[in-house]
């Protein structure tokens, strides 16, 4: 079982190296300023990340479809290759939701990051709720009610607020 916490200054060189094997880094220095960000460890690894925003009000200034409710934005997810399909990512998706509800708000809204796995990450977050608003176009956004999330049993501890 994964231990959620907050992330610390010592794991930023370990979280750029995760996004940055995931394809979503650039492997430069890692700054989450702006972001509240969360990461799952496993025997003492760092083996996920989750980076994300409450209370955001993603895309209506770019005129996306409206959605139902007060929103979190997840900007980015990884979690290692060799630690994929243990729950770690399902982990992580229960802290931001919790978190979110903490914050009041009832929707968790994200753009699934492309790159080589994104199908794999598509299905992924499909496959815990997620789904298509709006035209289905490349940066499309996927959104899941928090509830939705919160009613499936975390697999994780948590610790760090």
């Amino acid at each position: 079982m994964p231990l959620i916490r907050d992330i610390a200054p010592a794991d930023y060189p370990v979280v750029e190296e995760l996004l940055y094997l995931s394809g979503l880094g650039d492997g430069r220095f890692y700054d989450p300023e702006g972001l509240e960000v969360v990461v799952a460890e496993f025997h003492g690894r760092l083996v996920g990340v989750a980076e994300f925003e409450v209370r955001c009000d993603f895309g209506h200034d770019e005129g996306r479809e409206a959605h139902p409710g007060e929103q979190t934005f997840i900007s980015t997810m990884a979690v290692a290759p060799t630690d994929r399909r243990g729950g770690v990512g399902r982990a992580l998706l229960a802290e931001v939701a919790r978190r979110a509800q903490e914050a009041g708000d009832t929707f968790l809204a994200l753009v699934p990051q492309d790159g080589a796995d994104e199908a794999d990450r598509q299905a992924f977050f499909h496959a815990c709720g997620f789904t298509l608003y709006g035209p289905a176009e490349p940066g499309a956004a996927w959104g899941c009610r928090v509830s939705e999330i919160l009613a499936v049993k975390g697999t994780a501890e948590t610790t760090g607020e």
